[in-house]
Parts: structure tokens; C-alpha cells; sequence
């Protein structure tokens, strides 16, 4: 986030607008201490309920959506986005400064959702209406099977490890 915070003092002269989203079940109060150690000055929403994920189909996170003015979604990148890395710096000054981006722009289209993710995101739903409930290793129970029918969702596995593990998960950077 602080890296962010400097792009968005650097560039927000040009009419930018950034906005953070956290995607974390245990909500705002596990959330916000991050935010205000980084400072930010640009709005940070959390989804507690996965539904990003759920709309757009990505199953990692740090992403990137850049959206123009007009409200289209010109750029994603679902997965390992780091402003730090210079590829992704250059694409990001390089639209702000110029509007243009390498490659295809997207629309409407890009929401096609594999019916494999909307079963595993229907299954965290339960677990989270259950963790709610307080019913925590029932939630997990969930979770667990909306991993196996998708290894690879890092968004899921991401709230076990922090039910499982809150003091190293929540500690630290």
C-alpha cells in the first residue's frame, strides 16, 4: 500500500483516482490497521463476502483493474499485479500520462465466469454465512471443499490461513 500511496501522490494531478480493495472475510477491524500504518489517502473497501472473485473469476490477489473515465474496463490483470515490479510501473504511468495501453482493451466479455469457480465461490458463501454464525469449523469445512474443487484459489485458502494462523497472518508487513 505505501507504494501505492506514492503513485497516487505522484500522479493524481492528472485526474487518477485509486482505489484498494481487501478481500477478507474477518472485515474492517483486521483490515483497517494496515491502512492507517500505510497512510493512505485513497479510499480501501473491503469484501468480506468474495465478491469479486466471484464476479470476475480471479483466485489471487494483488490485481489490477484499470477502468477509463467513461467507466469501461480498459485493463486486468488478475494474479501477481505489483506496482513495484517495472513492467507493470511503466504500464501504469504509461496510461496515465498517455491514456494508451499495449494490447487488447477489454469489455463486457471478460466477465465469463467458469461454471468450475461458481460452484467453489457458492461453497465459501455457505462457509461464510456460517462463520458469521460463529460456526467456525463448519466454515472451514466449507472453505476446505470450495478449495478442493478449485487448487487453486488463493482467495479461499487466504481466509483459512488467517482463521487458522491470526498471529502470523495479521502480524508483520
Amino acid at each position: 500500500m505505501p507504494v501505492w500511496q506514492e503513485f497516487y501522490e505522484k500522479f493524481r494531478g492528472f485526474g487518477i483516482e485509486v482505489l484498494s480493495v481487501a478481500v477478507d472475510c474477518q472485515g474492517v477491524d483486521l483490515v483497517r490497521p494496515f491502512v492507517e500504518a500505510a497512510q493512505t489517502t485513497f479510499v480501501t473497501l473491503i469484501d468480506q463476502e468474495n465478491l469479486l472473485s466471484t464476479a470476475f473469476g480471479f483466485k489471487a490477489v494483488p490485481n489490477c483493474l484499470l477502468v477509463d473515465e467513461s467507466g469501461l474496463l480498459v485493463y486486468k490483470q488478475f494474479g501477481g499485479f505489483d506496482i513495484r515490479k517495472s513492467e507493470s510501473a511503466r504500464l501504469l504511468k504509461g496510461w496515465v500520462i498517455t491514456g494508451q495501453l499495449p494490447g487488447e482493451t477489454y469489455g463486457p466479455e471478460i466477465m465469463q465466469v467458469d461454471s468450475n469457480h461458481r460452484r467453489s465461490s457458492l461453497r465459501f458463501s455457505e462457509g461464510l454465512e456460517l462463520y458469521k454464525d460463529g460456526r467456525i469449523e463448519d466454515a472451514r469445512g466449507k472453505w476446505r471443499e470450495a478449495v478442493a474443487m478449485e487448487p487453486d484459489n488463493y482467495v479461499v485458502r487466504k481466509q483459512i490461513w488467517a482463521i487458522e494462523n491470526p498471529d502470523k497472518f495479521y502480524s508483520g508487513e
